[in-house]
């Protein structure tokens, strides 16, 4: 009689025991991350580091004193941009020379420099690096190797030297030479010369041209500040200047931030704009930041959840730190104290 009273009180025991514990255990799925972001972070000082979740940081690279001024993804590899260039091929565990002749900076003192003047065309799985003796290097190796770009219907014009180079999402190639000449490559073609014609010509009074593009449209921006952002639909035959930019300071970095479509501009100690859809002016974006901050790059990441839920974010390196937003760039938050100088 008595194990027939104990037998049942056992079972009901476990039973208790066991749905409590698979409560207690129980995992959230929904939060569960399926495709991660990886943004590779550069500094002033030399330094690079990665971060997968924004919280902790992989330093591939320590404090040289010496700016990355870009980092590039060619293919697997990894490139960043200082007075040379460096390779990995192992995910950033290490890093070789890929090329000395990196164009120099504009004012190395205050280490301002050029953006955009390396780009790596995945049709043709070549990287283009502007060079400070002279001419366009080329990497058909993914960045471990260069040589001079030989490909020229219209001959590169002696003693001059690029400044900026862009690609376009058609795949054609735009680069900026001493910020006068504008060269176009179109997909399995040569570099031909855009000739201006006295018609919506970019204004020649500065030396500080560079490029950059937002989709198909390519962009010229006047580092100096003088003469703002132009625009051209017509691969650099006219140009048209954009309103709303602020006729101060120096124009730090203007192109289209990654998986937003949104083009923005940073500048030196007068904060970030952003294009506007429904204006096409440039509109300040930069709550949070502090007013004397260079403000030298955008990029945009997305995490995608098990439940196929999707969370954007954006992240902004400046000399006052690494910042976060995730309100389209309406506002920012530091997550991380330094001096950073672009983001990949």
């Amino acid at each position: 009689m008595k194990l027939r009273v104990i037998i049942p009180a056992l079972l009901i025991v476990l039973i208790v025991a066991f749905s409590a514990c698979k409560k207690y255990n129980q995992i959230d799925n929904s939060g569960t991350v399926k495709t991660p972001y990886s943004l590779f972070i550069g500094g002033f000082y030399g330094t690079l580091h990665k971060t997968n979740e924004g919280l902790y940081f992989n330093t591939l690279f320590p404090t040289d004193n010496s700016t990355v001024r870009q980092i590039i993804i060619a293919d697997s590899n990894i490139l960043y941009l200082k007075d040379t260039l460096y390779c990995s091929t192992d995910d950033g565990r290490s890093f070789q020379y890929a090329s000395l002749n990196a164009i120099g900076f504009i004012n190395k003192f205050y280490k301002y420099y050029f953006p955009n003047t390396c780009v790596y065309d995945p049709t043709d799985r070549k990287v283009y690096l502007c060079v400070k003796n002279g001419g366009l290097e080329v990497s058909t190796d993914l960045g471990k190797t260069f040589a001079l770009e030989t490909a020229w219907q219209d001959p590169f014009p002696v003693g001059k030297r690029p400044t900026s180079i862009t690609r376009l999402d058609n795949g054609k190639l735009f680069v900026m030479i001493d910020s006068i000449e504008l060269f176009k490559k179109d997909p399995g073609a040569q570099w031909v010369r855009i000739a201006a014609d006295g018609t919506n010509d970019l204004p020649k009074d500065t030396t500080t041209w560079y490029v950059s593009k937002s989709h198909d449209t390519l962009y010229a921006i006047d580092y100096s500040g003088k003469f703002g952002v132009h625009y051209s639909v017509n691969d650099g035959a006219d140009w048209t200047a954009v309103p709303g930019v602020p006729k101060k300071n120096k124009l730090l970095f203007a192109h289209e931030a990654a998986h937003t479509g949104n083009f923005y501009l940073g500048i030196d100690s007068g904060g970030l704009y952003r294009i506007d859809g429904s204006s096409g002016s440039f509109t300040s974006v930069g709550a949070g930041f502090p007013w004397f901050a260079k403000v030298s790059f955008v990029e945009g990441k997305f995490i995608r959840y098990r439940t196929d839920v999707v969370r954007h974010y954006l992240f902004c390196s400046t000399d006052q730190g690494l910042y976060i937003s995730e309100t389209n760039g309406n506002d920012w938050k530091k997550i991380r104290d330094g001096s950073y100088s672009t983001l990949r």
